[in-house]
């Protein structure tokens, strides 16, 4: 079932809707500022297992932890480093993936086959993941949506494979892919893991440091 909202100020009627299903243990498509993502309640074992269900990968395998800010993601980060918060502090909301030491808060229901100390959040810049955020008041569990390793834009495409699958697939039209940038902050030596969407701007900001 595909789900039209105001591009700019998303119905609360049909986030509070979607955000009671999500607690019930459904499963969403939301669009990103990257790509289109599976998402789950981070505290919701049957949405999760449903993620790596959909998805078809192992539950040894990490999710991503969608956050609303900063302030929110520090409850589950170890010892972010001055400069790490910083960066994040600069960048954020945008399209980037923060891979940060996890502390013993992170979600069990979504992180219990997590056998790596890392976690990797994300605090996207999306007005429809912002404003579920805000009614939702936690956390999200996510994973984009691929097929043979290839990110899936259309959202007649998406509807196809899963619209009966999922509780609902929210439209943000066709998302021109490029994916987010990986930033590694588990230490005071800031490194890139991936260059995606926003790197020069990380580039730049690493360059004055």
């Amino acid at each position: 079932m595909i789900i039209e909202l105001h591009p700019q100020n998303p119905e609360v009627r049909k986030l509070k809707q979607i955000s009671d299903k999500l607690k019930d243990g459904g499963v969403f498509i939301f669009p990103t500022d990257t790509v289109y993502g599976l998402i789950a309640d981070s505290q919701s074992k049957k949405g999760v297992e449903k993620l790596y269900e959909l998805k078809e990968i192992n539950k040894n395998k990490p999710l991503s932890l969608i956050c609303p800010d900063i302030s929110t993601a520090s409850e589950y980060i170890e010892n972010l480093s001055n400069v790490g918060f910083r960066i994040m502090k600069r960048i954020t909301p945008g399209p980037y993936t923060f891979i940060l030491k996890a502390n013993k808060n992170l979600p069990r229901v979504s992180f219990s086959n997590h056998k790596n100390k890392n976690i990797g959040i994300r605090i996207p810049e999306h007005p429809f993941i912002i404003e579920l955020l805000k009614i939702h008041q936690g956390t999200l569990t996510s994973t984009s949506v691929t097929t043979d390793d290839e990110f899936i834009t259309d959202i007649n495409d998406l509807e196809e494979m899963y619209g009966k699958k999922v509780d609902g697939i929210i439209d943000g039209g066709i998302i021109e892919v490029e994916p987010s940038t990986i930033i590694n902050l588990t230490s005071d030596e800031i490194s890139i893991i991936r260059q995606g969407k926003g790197y020069s701007f990380v580039e730049e900001i690493l360059t004055n440091l």
